[in-house]
């Protein structure tokens, strides 16, 4: 129970630097500039321009999806991403990834990119998806945490719907 509510500490404490991390960008409004599909029973928070999506069949705090405010998209896609993922890594104190092999990409759409790998932080293990697309409307990244190797694998099908319909509605700024 005490590497529980360690786990839960540390997701929350992830999430309290990723908010004090995008303060310093361009303001958003409160509404999504994302389009997508909510996986059925999960709910959404819009804050400082992320939006956190979480879902109810899961503990308060293990398990999430990070919107981050989406960025004009630079010259290099796999650069972008790359120093972006790392910036959370530092950020959020993850040490020890164990990633599994980094995907990237080209469609009609524009290039992806998606990292997956399990890290070392002071509350415990995390199980993380870093994904990205990179559109005419800019460059977006969404974040997929959990506190377990099992709740990442039962939640992880939700996660990638919710990928899957994900959509710039309003360009970066």
């Amino acid at each position: 129970m005490k590497t529980k509510a360690m786990c839960i500490k540390a997701i929350q404490l992830a999430t309290v630097l990723l908010l004090a991390m995008v303060a310093s960008w361009p303001a958003v409004a409160q509404q999504s500039v994302y389009s997508y599909t909510l996986p059925s029973g999960w709910t959404r928070s819009i804050e400082g321009g992320v939006e956190t999506l979480t879902p109810s069949s899961e503990p308060a705090g293990t398990v999430q999806a990070i919107l981050l405010a989406p960025k004009p998209l630079g010259q290099d896609f796999d650069t972008q991403f790359n120093s972006e993922r790392s910036a959370l890594e530092a950020n959020w104190g993850l040490t020890a990834a164990l990633p599994v092999s980094p995907q990237h990409g080209r469609t009609n759409a524009g290039p992806y990119a998606a990292y997956f790998a399990s890290y070392a932080s002071e509350g415990g293990a995390r199980y993380m998806s870093f994904l990205a697309i990179g559109r005419p409307g800019g460059f977006s990244m969404m974040v997929f945490v959990a506190a377990s190797d099992e709740a990442f694998n039962r939640v992880a099908p939700q996660a990638t719907q919710l990928w899957q319909t994900l959509q710039i509605a309003a360009p970066a700024r």
